[in-house]
């Protein structure tokens, strides 16, 4: 028994006594912020979405001490605060895999792994392809990509065979149809389709990058929503991101080599191809390849 809450304390809590209530609600809150924290960041890092986890999981947290108030047997386990501890972390656990699984049906499932395999094995971008490279009636609304990877990174995973598997094997890209029966498809679809899903690798892998660096790209090739600047007008740029040009340059840099192995990871189908573009991309991102790329 913890010499920070006697067992008499328990007894008389047990009773409904008010005073001894009250000092197992001290001794145990501090420890119960640390769990719902914990069981908060298995959904959010930070941010409101975070904030909104921990207040509910410490609300869960402390009916758990509650209901382990009430079950608990000293003739069993003098122990109470190990007891409650225990009951307050499988409880939050159970949350959390409520919570990531939520939503979260089997072609959710396949369509996040096709899209983790395709972008590399970032579920971070996977969650962003998702929502914009399957075929329509395929793509997943953002709740749903959300809760794919959030079960996809929990403990139990998503109950969906693994990137590459050939047991039940998930929907690929270049598998999906056209809009057109199979022995209509043209060149023209086949080129379309192909346009389609390049422009939106692109802005999945913009969406999961740095903020700065991500708008300096989509300013320098005029990708939307940001309005076009090019490689000429970085004071201009700086100016409207409230902050320099040398900063500006130095986002590009380190954004141009963040992007194109994110590419890399998306595009590339074998290690040869891996290597090949790898060294394409270090060309031309030397001094010397990036003046000839803006003549």
């Amino acid at each position: 028994m913890s010499s920070t809450l006697a067992l008499s304390t328990v007894r008389a809590a047990q009773s409904k006594d008010l005073q001894a209530t009250t000092a197992v609600i001290e001794a145990t809150e501090s420890r119960i912020a640390v769990l719902a924290r914990k069981a908060a960041r298995r959904m959010a890092e930070s941010g409101p979405r975070h904030d909104d986890y921990f207040d509910e999981f410490t609300q869960q947290g402390r009916i758990a001490v509650w209901e382990a108030l009430a079950r608990f047997d000293e003739t069993v386990n003098p122990d109470f605060l190990g007891f409650a501890y225990t009951t307050v972390e499988t409880m939050l656990l159970g949350a959390t895999r409520a919570e990531r699984n939520q939503g979260v049906d089997d072609s959710a499932a396949k369509t996040f792994l096709s899209m983790l395999d395709r972008a590399g094995g970032d579920p971070f971008l996977a969650e962003k392809l998702c929502q914009s490279v399957p075929p329509a009636g395929r793509r997943l609304s953002s709740d749903r990509a959300h809760a794919a990877r959030l079960a996809y990174q929990g403990a139990d995973s998503l109950d969906a065979p693994a990137p590459g598997s050939t047991d039940d094997e998930p929907w690929e890209p270049g598998t999906s149809t056209y809009g057109v029966p199979e022995d209509l498809i043209t060149p023209d679809d086949v080129s379309r389709e192909e346009a389609r899903i390049k422009k939106a690798l692109v802005h999945g892998i913009l969406d999961v990058m740095g903020e700065g660096q991500a708008y300096v790209l989509r300013a320098t090739f005029g990708i939307e929503p940001v309005p076009y600047y090019g490689n000429g007008a970085d004071e201009g740029l700086a100016a409207s991101m409230n902050s320099t040009a040398k900063a500006v340059r130095e986002a590009r840099s380190k954004g141009l080599k963040s992007f194109g192995k994110r590419w890399i990871n998306a595009t590339a189908q074998t290690p040869e191809e891996v290597n090949e573009l790898t060294a394409a991309m270090n060309t031309r991102l030397t001094r010397k390849g990036a003046v000839a790329s803006r003549v």
